[in-house]
């Protein structure tokens, strides 16, 4: 079945911390600036707040079901209406989110918006190529497999004036995510996940 972002986090918030997620550990690995101290940090699309907690950024979610999970600073808001006044964040951070808001760009301006002046947005998602390969945004509940609906967008909608683009990279799965396989079961699989770049993490400057 597909459901929309809320409907499927707030399905599957009761699980989502107990079950290891290869993107995820991902992005984990790569997507931590450390403890920031005397910065305001915020977490956009934080989900259960792991992130946020880890490093003292304010947490930003859709769903009172993730948030309820987490600890730390907190608040409920879609993402493209930030609760925050311009220029208030030296560090702005947003995983796993371009893709379940149409149209991107609108996101993009919103995580423009609160940083300020010579501050840094980083955002990562799943890649294109994945994408193109048939992986999905999913998970399973209650016996069922559960599509996350979104939408398809292009590098070049994450373009917005304001931003000047620092650094892209593409990752591919790595020994930690190869253990995740091993435990679902699904070992046999990891060798051809690992040739496709699985996520990019983009990071940008606000002028």
């Amino acid at each position: 079945m597909i459901l929309s972002a809320r409907d499927a986090y707030r399905r599957w918030a009761p699980t989502y911390d107990e079950s290891p997620n290869p993107i995820v550990s991902l992005i984990d690995r790569h997507m931590d600036p450390g403890r920031l101290r005397g910065k305001i940090a915020v977490d956009v699309a934080c989900g259960t707040g792991r992130r946020a907690a880890k490093i003292g950024a304010i947490g930003v979610d859709l769903s009172f079901e993730m948030l309820s999970r987490s600890a730390g600073k907190k608040v409920q808001a879609d993402a493209r209406h930030l609760p925050f006044s311009d220029s208030v964040a030296d560090l702005v951070l947003c995983a796993l989110a371009l893709g379940y808001i149409y149209p991107a760009r609108d996101l993009m301006n919103e995580l423009r918006r609160i940083a300020r002046p010579d501050g840094i947005v980083i955002a990562a998602d799943l890649h294109p190529r994945a994408i193109a390969a048939g992986w999905k945004r999913s998970f399973r509940a209650d016996g069922a497999n559960c599509e996350i609906e979104s939408y398809p967008y292009s590098l070049d909608d994450l373009s917005v004036d304001g931003l000047t683009l620092e650094e892209a990279r593409e990752l591919h799965f790595g020994e930690p995510e190869r253990e995740i396989y091993h435990r679902a079961g699904k070992a046999s699989l990891f060798d051809d996940a690992r040739r496709v770049p699985a996520i990019w993490i983009l990071k940008w400057r606000r002028r």
